[in-house]
């Protein structure tokens, strides 16, 4: 029976490691063998487990499977005439992979005091196992020498296909490496022609902001604005312009979303603002006519929250249009803190909406300022908003300021309270302040 058995495993695996050690010692490894039987998906050993005993192949497939903490890699297959397991043995350390049976498994259970006491009296076992080690290592060495190149290759962003036929010529088994490198190259293409057509957006929003004032309306006023996206593109505006050589108007609007789409609409918000203030109709006629337009073709139902005000130069009158923003304050000179009115809803949820016309006087010394729920909705580790009393708090302290001087001041009284938390909405503010020195 025992030469039998013998046999069997020396035709079973011409190659293998019992093929390749003198008889003597393969009938000691086998005899001191137990037999070992694993149906398909059926686990051997674990990684992290402590190894007791080594295990010789004879019939079927194993695979080799590496927890690397976020997912489970299979790193190689063992088939008829492969040892496995020997590692712990050696070393007297934990099982470095888990070992999975793929379809029905045959193998021979090896002790550790057996394997050992086998490698002490028959040295053609030793330089076996260490030449098998070696062959291993080697096939370890090359996967890690070509994912190097392949990691370097896609850092540089220049991942080409020589790279991956070179993986499968050189090394068949490496074409699993190679299927995944080129998924992933594909994904990285890809993102590189979203970040530059991304980036390409970013510079088309920005190329629309509003150039510095005219000569003539710089005399009267002193204007700075800030916007900064969540994303690389963003729903936020903020414009100035002047409708004719005395009269100045400012919007400032949020979309709804957030990214291109919002970036998108708020392309079409601008053009429609300006397009209707220039026409000569009054702020809440400008308003009405841009809610009618932007409500045509808003198949996305998409809408604005929108102020616009209309400041004459000479005088300081204040015309403007809430359509649902958030309030803007002004500062006056003498330290007062007055908050604007709501005159209207939201722009572009009814098309036949009515909007109210509020003014006031601004003069010379008070400053305007005008803000997206960026500042105000910012959120703390502790998930506390920045808040309307907090930015009002700040405000009535920067009396006098510039207005580049107050924009600084709030983007930064906003970032220290934010501490470092991911920003969660675009943020985008407007101050103007009415020139005293108007000689």
């Amino acid at each position: 029976m025992g030469n039998d058995r013998n046999n069997s495993v020396q035709e079973t695996f011409p190659q293998g490691l019992l093929a390749v050690i003198g008889e003597k010692a393969r009938k000691q490894i086998i005899n001191d063998a137990a037999p070992v039987d694993l149906v398909d998906g059926e686990v051997l050993f674990r990684q992290g487990e402590m190894g007791s005993c080594a295990y010789a192949v004879l019939d079927g497939e194993l695979d080799v499977m590496v927890d690397v903490g976020f997912d489970c890699v299979k790193t190689a297959t063992v088939g008829p005439g492969g040892l496995i397991g020997e590692i712990s043995i050696f070393t007297e350390s934990t099982r470095t992979a888990t070992v999975v049976a793929r379809g029905l498994v045959r193998l021979l259970r090896i002790e550790s005091s057996h394997m050992l006491d086998i490698l002490e009296q028959n040295p053609s076992v030793a330089r076996a196992v260490i030449a098998d080690l070696g062959r291993r290592l080697v096939s370890v060495n090359q996967p890690l020498a070509f994912l190097s190149v392949a990691a370097q290759a896609l850092q540089r962003k220049d991942f080409s296909g020589d790279v991956l036929n070179d993986m499968i010529a050189n090394a068949p088994d490496l074409g699993s490496f190679a299927q995944t490198f080129k998924e992933i190259m594909g994904q990285v293409q890809s993102n590189n022609v979203r970040d530059q057509e991304m980036q390409m957006a970013t510079q088309i929003q920005r190329s629309v902001l509003p150039k510095p004032l005219p000569d003539h309306v710089a005399r009267h006023v002193d204007l700075d604005a800030f916007m900064c996206p969540m994303k690389e593109v963003g729903g936020d505006l903020y414009d100035y312009f002047a409708i004719d050589d005395t009269h100045l108007a400012v919007v400032i609007a949020d979309v709804s979303g957030k990214g291109v789409p919002a970036s998108l609409f708020m392309m079409m918000c601008r053009t429609v603002i300006r397009s209707v203030a220039a026409s000569g109709l009054s702020v809440d006629q400008c308003m009405a006519r841009a809610n009618a337009l932007l409500n045509e073709g808003n198949e996305l139902a998409m809408f604005v929250t929108t102020f616009l005000g209309i400041l004459a130069l000479e005088t300081g009158e204040f015309v403007y249009c809430n359509g649902g923003h958030n309030r803007p304050y002004v500062i006056t000179a003498g330290g007062e803190l007055d908050v604007l009115k709501t005159t209207g809803p939201l722009v572009a949820i009814i098309p036949t909406a009515r909007y109210k016309s509020a003014s006031m006087v601004l003069n010379p010394g008070d400053l305007l300022f005008m803000f997206t729920d960026g500042i105000t909705e910012a959120r703390a580790a502790d998930d506390s908003l920045y808040g309307d009393d907090r930015l009002q708090e700040l405000l009535a302290g920067l009396r006098g300021r510039s207005p580049a001087e107050v924009i600084a001041a709030v983007v930064s009284s906003v970032d220290s309270f934010a501490a470092g938390m991911e920003q969660a909405d675009d943020i985008t503010c407007l101050a103007l302040i009415r020139r005293t020195d108007l000689g």
